[in-house]
């Protein structure tokens, strides 16, 4: 019987009422001696492509344990357990890709299981709460050593619902299609590719975004003079628009969702 110490949580839950309390309540309750950690509850409600970014993000640095994940109100398909890495970590959340890039990163599911089994679900008298009335008991009876065949149906793990963080892709013309995928808290723009994706195109490129065209240097963000907007690496080993030492604020158009062009300047 495998118990898990440490919960680590992300939902879109916010702080600004009982909620987050709540779900720390049914946790402490169902599995006290177990460590509940708080990635982050104040991703945009229902906003699953952010939960999935930041949660794929994460999970190379999360202890190992159990990660529950909750962004949406509804549970549209039964919410699931997917086991992971010979079985030292085990995500639960709901079917609606937040889970499957996080799955990726680690290696791939070992097994998942629907929640069907409401022996494990607190029944309430309203609509049901996915966090609280499915994803949160179950990560508890999960952490006090349940076993995760009883939770529900067992499934085939290549049919819960794809990811949806979006690709970058490789135009004919050579230029690169991608995506702003995160700002950071300074104000970079994330992007949806690495230093790998454009190493054998040279250090100087043209950023083509909404109507802008910059041109932009490949650098360290130590190297970028002040005010002077470049590719740097970041610290989750992709590459992000932004100016300056330490500044990163960048151009308008920019925002999380802007489809932006990579062309190498000749």
């Amino acid at each position: 019987m495998t118990r898990f110490d440490t919960i680590t949580c992300l939902t879109d839950l916010g702080t600004s009422d009982e909620s987050v309390g709540v779900l720390h309540s049914i946790l402490r309750d169902l599995t006290p001696g177990s460590l509940v950690i708080d990635l982050c509850h104040d991703i945009h409600p229902g906003d699953v492509r952010a939960g999935s970014l930041m949660l794929a993000r994460s999970v190379p640095y999360l202890a190992s344990g159990l990660v529950l994940a909750s962004v949406g109100s509804v549970l549209d398909r039964p919410a699931i357990a997917v086991e992971v890495g010979d079985g030292q970590a085990v995500l639960v959340g709901p079917d609606n890709g937040l889970l499957g890039a996080a799955v990726a990163v680690v290696g791939g599911a070992d097994r998942a299981v629907q929640l069907t089994n409401a022996e494990f679900h607190v029944m309430s008298p309203g609509v049901q709460h996915p966090a609280r009335d499915v994803i949160g008991p179950v990560s508890g009876h999960l952490a006090a050593g349940q076993s995760i065949e009883k939770l529900g149906d067992s499934i085939d793990p290549n049919l819960l619902l794809p990811s949806l963080v979006p690709v970058s892709r490789l135009e004919e013309d050579g230029s690169i299609s991608a995506e702003v995928i995160g700002r950071g808290r300074r104000g970079a723009a994330q992007l949806n590719i690495d230093r790998d994706t454009i190493s054998d195109k040279g250090d100087v490129f043209i950023l083509e975004f909404g109507e802008e065209k910059r041109v932009v240097r490949l650098q360290r963000p130590v190297d970028v003079n002040p005010g002077q907007l470049a590719l740097v690496d970041d610290e989750y080993g992709l590459l992000s628009v932004a100016t300056g030492r330490d500044e990163g604020l960048v151009p308008a158009g920019l925002d999380v969702g802007a489809e932006v062009t990579i062309r190498e300047a000749t």
